[in-house]
């Protein structure tokens, strides 16, 4: 169970930065020049025994204080070099053995360290958090003592200092202040060859070792010249006049677009590398330095400008942009072809005049055919675009069998009559209106007048009278000329009416 405790606390400890690096791995950035450096570490902590006197073994009842120091070389991003030192005081009781366990120490050790975030990232001297394991080598001094636990008497003591192999195994994170200040915290577990001569105690399967939990600031130094300061060495950056970041090599990148101003087409304004430094505003592929309308996406025909209703003229220059057009009618539609743009087009599906404002004047009389009374024939304003009135007036009467539609015989010649003047008076309109007797029903009668009219009107249509200047109406029984209670009234009922109108 004690064991199982520790491996899961330092999978813990190792889970936690592979984390953290992962979130740093998500930034897109070039690799930072990496530059062997010093450093040196000093520190103060908690040490605590873990052996055959400490009945729990994990959790010490009397943590002693301790101190040390480091002095390292970064190899590269990855691994260094360093040598430990460390000195404190080992305490413990042991109720069931009525023991007491007093001892001081010194170590020495060599570690190689191990920096977790650079095994699953890029390098990056700016990160603010870095974790790192280590483990050596190291020879470790002690003197002890152990006491009676209700006397206090001495049982036992070292005859002289003890010296002995160890083996430091650890965790470290490195907390970064400044540039070159860091502060540190670590745990490490001190691993003795002997079980006998750090407590005088020897079990069957057992080892005594003892942890250093401290916490302390490391400096770093050394190094090649950096006279512009930017952390970056001389030797290794390419601006060493000027202030830059890592990534770049040493060189400064003003608008922190990720591209050195010397490379950068548009210094001061943040952009794309494949623009080698010029901003998109509207992302349509085009530089805004290019781009006559950088505020909105475009196309590379058109400069960089929209054209929503994509007839090839740009939203800017097109009066109509939500509706395709033509270019000479300033990008507006014309329907009918006449050469007016729809939205000036008074006509805009029918081809027509400019002076009509677009309409059309079948009969040529300069009067548009949907104002025109007789479109079909010249006409004058005066009289609505039909011909002037010549003063003849019609005003006939037709009748009809009962439940009959068809004219009586002997009224064709009549009508053929009404038909010739209304050829030879072409400004005269007509209205027919068809009636009936009161027999059969009020539906019945109205269609039969209906019909009735009908029949009259196309009589006028066949011999070529256009069908504009004749007005129907019909209205079955409900306006009777005679009494509809005798036959004769009846039949002077069944009629239809033609009338000139204005």
């Amino acid at each position: 169970m004690k064991v199982s405790i520790r491996i899961f606390t330092l999978m813990v400890i190792i889970a936690l930065p592979i984390f953290l690096t992962a979130q740093d791995a998500s930034v897109d950035v070039k690799p930072a020049l990496f530059k062997s450096h010093w450093t040196l570490q000093v520190n103060g902590g908690v040490t605590e025994y873990f052996g055959d006197l400490n009945k729990e073994d994990f959790f010490n009842k009397t943590p002693k204080l301790g101190f040390g120091g480091a002095l390292g070389y970064q190899l590269s991003p990855v691994f260094g070099l360093r040598g430990q030192f460390v000195a404190g005081k080992l305490a413990s009781e042991r109720e069931d053995k009525g023991l007491k366990l007093n001892t001081d120490f010194w170590d020495a050790a060599l570690n190689v360290t191990v920096n977790i975030n650079e095994i699953f990232a890029d390098y990056n001297p700016e990160r603010v958090v870095n974790f790192y394991f280590f483990g050596g080598a190291g020879l470790t001094s002690f003197s002890s003592t152990t006491t009676d636990f209700t006397t206090g008497t001495q049982l036992q003591k070292s005859d002289s200092r003890q010296n002995e192999i160890f083996v430091p195994l650890g965790l470290g994170a490195e907390f970064r202040l400044a540039k070159r200040v860091s502060l540190n915290i670590e745990y490490g577990d001190h691993l003795t060859f002997k079980d006998a001569t750090l407590d005088f105690y020897e079990a069957v399967k057992a080892r005594d070792h003892y942890s250093y939990a401290s916490a302390g600031l490391t400096f770093k130094f050394g190094g090649p010249k950096d006279q512009d300061n930017d952390g970056i060495k001389d030797k290794e950056d390419n601006c060493p006049d000027r202030a830059g970041k890592v990534e770049l090599f040493g060189c400064p990148d003003a608008d922190g677009d990720g591209i050195s101003d010397d490379d950068d087409a548009c210094p001061k304004d943040a952009g794309k590398l494949e623009f080698k430094g010029c901003p998109d505003s509207d992302n349509d592929g085009i530089p805004d330095k290019d781009d006559t309308c950088p505020t909105e996406a475009g196309t590379r025909d058109l400069k960089g400008c929209p054209d929503k209703d994509t007839d090839g003229i740009a939203d800017k220059d097109d009066k109509c942009p939500d509706m395709a057009g033509k270019k000479e009618l300033n990008g507006c539609p014309d329907r009918d072809g006449d050469g007016i743009a729809d939205n000036e087009d008074k006509c805009p599906d029918i081809a027509g005049l400019k002076s009509l404002g677009g309409c059309a004047d079948k009969d040529n009389d300069g009067i548009a055919d949907q104002l025109d009374k007789c479109p079909e024939v010249a006409g004058v304003a005066a009289n609505n675009g039909c011909p002037e009135e010549s003063g003849v007036l019609v005003n006939e009467v037709v009748y009809f069998n009962t439940d009959q539609y068809i004219v009586l015989a002997q009224y064709n010649q009549l009508l053929n009559k009404v038909a010739e003047t209304l050829k030879d008076n072409p400004g005269i309109r007509i209205s027919v209106e068809g009636h009936t007797d009161s027999r059969e029903s009020k539906n019945y009668n109205l269609k039969l007048s209906e019909n009735r009219a009908d029949y009259v009107i196309e009589f006028f249509t066949k011999r070529g009278i256009d069908a504009s200047r004749i007005v129907k109406g019909f209205f079955g029984e409900t306006q009777p000329v005679a009494d509809n209670a005798t036959a004769e009234g009846m039949k002077l009922n069944r009629r239809v009416e033609i009338k000139s109108i204005k």
